[in-house]
């Protein structure tokens, strides 16, 4: 089963919510610190997708 690569948008947001000094790209070169990153943004992308914008405007709420 093939992963789904996170888009750069995602992978900057989880840049950010690492709190590191290294800089993005860098992270990117390196094989360890690239497989902590994209885990941190296929997270994120995660959650993402369960928001509903539409029915937080409507304040409509399941739960």
């Amino acid at each position: 089963m093939q992963r789904i690569s996170p888009d750069r948008a995602s992978l900057e947001i989880a840049h950010r919510a690492l709190h590191t000094d290294a800089r993005l790209d860098e992270m990117l070169e390196h094989p360890t610190l690239k497989i902590i990153l994209e885990a941190v943004a296929r997270r994120h992308m995660q959650r993402r997708v369960r928001i509903d914008v539409k029915k937080l405007q409507a304040n409509d709420r399941d739960n």
